[in-house]
């Protein structure tokens, strides 16, 4: 969600990839013709044709997502959950400018997730906004830190994709990223009943 971009493959915890696609509907018409056996068989114009309008599918709007009780578990099954949800409230964040939630999930001292954060408020702050860029993460490993007893952390190590993007600034340029995947290593602590997420880093 880093606010720089690296060609072909996702920034560091960013806004990433995609356009959103255009849907349109295409309108069709049927008319009676006459029967060509019967000579008899005549037609005249008998008024205008009233040809159904065509009409764009809305995107549904964005719904903030809401923690699963999964991630309210202080257990390696809750880490997985909350880190889920984490990157649920990226997708959020990105195509809706709200980083309200996005910053409670994010302990004080995370820097990716707070470069993130102010890269989608300067965004959203200019005029501009993100479409598409959607973010889905598969884990590779996830082991807990070791440390004191009243510690309980968890490390995963991430495969994050994304579909493509389009950035369009306040002054109406535009940037498109590719659909691509990275690594992500990261790391989320359970602190006063709830887990936060402490690191994001690129690998």
């Amino acid at each position: 969600m880093r606010t720089h971009r690296t060609a072909g493959g996702p920034p560091a915890l960013g806004l990433l990839a995609a356009t959103l696609a255009l849907l349109l509907s295409a309108a069709a018409c049927t008319g009676d013709d006459p029967d060509p056996r019967d000579p008899s068989s005549t037609w005249s114009p008998t008024g205008t044709m009233d040809l159904p309008s065509p009409t764009a599918t809305e995107p549904a709007e964005p719904t903030e997502p809401v923690l699963p009780d999964a991630a309210k578990q202080a257990s390696e099954d809750g880490a997985r959950a909350f880190i889920t949800y984490y990157w649920d409230l990226i997708n959020y964040a990105q195509v809706t400018g709200d980083v309200k939630a996005l910053k409670a999930a994010s302990g004080p001292s995370c820097e990716g997730c707070l470069d993130g954060i102010q890269g989608i408020r300067d965004l959203y702050k200019d005029g501009g906004h993100a479409e598409g860029g959607d973010y889905a993460v598969s884990f590779e490993k996830v082991n807990r830190l070791k440390g004191s007893s009243s510690l309980l952390a968890f490390e995963a190590l991430l495969t994050v994709a994304n579909t493509e993007q389009l950035l369009v600034s306040g002054d109406g340029s535009e940037q498109r990223s590719a659909a691509g995947s990275a690594r992500m290593a990261v790391a989320t602590q359970w602190t006063d009943d709830s887990w936060q997420m402490e690191v994001m880093d690129p690998q």
